[in-house]
């Protein structure tokens, strides 16, 4: 099944809501990250993305913050983009 423009555009609003979180830094983070990035990801990037955003903030943020190593190549490239914004 083909997806629409429509359905896609949809999924990037979706994607752009769960950016929002409960944790002022991660906000700061991901605000940028979403203006400059999130239209441009390819689906293997959006797929580590929705993964991120189902851990809760302080796994999130550790993450981030590089108090946790992942050693997850796909995982970097993503928390590289965030890091970066």
């Amino acid at each position: 099944m083909q997806t629409t423009v429509y359905e896609e555009e949809a999924a990037l609003r979706r994607m752009e809501w769960r950016c929002r979180r409960g944790m002022l830094e991660l906000d700061l983070l991901f605000t940028p990250f979403v203006k400059n990035h999130l239209p441009n990801l390819n689906h293997a990037q959006i797929a580590v993305l929705d993964e991120l955003l189902d851990l809760p903030d302080n796994i999130l943020w550790s993450l981030l913050s590089t108090q946790q190593d992942n050693h997850e190549t796909a995982k970097k490239q993503v928390l590289a983009m965030l890091a970066s914004s």
